[in-house]
């Protein structure tokens, strides 16, 4: 292991129950995508993905009241979310008239987010925390998805639509974080 990397976190933060809340998201992907996959699977696809979301709700205030904030969380966590989104929005768009454009959307921010972050971490050895607009974007797609799988596009429709403004105003505000950071 490259000892930039290793020097990025603590293996001990693998024990920190915050972070075994990020990983149980992880792992509760799978299944989620599964129920999603299935035509009678809608009402466990949706515990799983609430238990899974709710673990985001969770893990933050966690490990701040346990003072166990982690660079491995700061990394975990906004992957996990990406991850659990991004697939459920894949899926949803397969099986259910998730719009295939707001999925490649979501991908586009995401992947534009996660190269910048490699970018700056490269070259400035820094994790950069969460704006206020990501973390609304969060919530607002979660309970887009939520309802896209619980009732299709009648609520999930106008959610999603919702959820855009703050989509836009986040990839808004990763774009200048990153200027500003690289022309440092």
């Amino acid at each position: 292991m490259p000892a930039r990397l290793r020097d990025a976190y603590d293996m001990r933060e693998f024990m920190y129950p915050a972070n075994w809340l990020t990983l149980a998201r992880l792992l509760l992907l799978g299944p989620t995508i599964y129920y999603l996959r299935r035509s009678n699977g809608r009402w466990p696809a949706l515990i799983c993905m609430a238990v899974a979301l709710g673990t985001d709700a969770v893990d933050g205030p966690l490990a701040r009241y346990r003072g166990e904030v982690s660079r491995l969380g700061q990394i975990l966590d906004p992957i996990a979310d990406k991850l659990v989104i991004d697939a459920t929005a894949i899926t949803l768009s397969q099986t259910r008239g998730f719009p295939w454009w707001i999925t490649g959307l979501l991908l586009f921010r995401d992947v534009s987010i996660l190269l910048a972050a490699l970018l700056i971490y490269r070259r400035h050895a820094q994790i950069s925390t969460a704006r206020l607009a990501g973390k609304a974007t969060t919530v607002a797609l979660t309970v887009a998805v939520l309802l896209y799988t619980a009732d299709g596009e009648r609520s999930g429709k106008p959610a999603l639509y919702i959820a855009l403004l703050p989509f836009g105003l986040s990839f808004w505000q990763y774009g200048r974080m990153f200027v500003r950071l690289m022309r440092q």
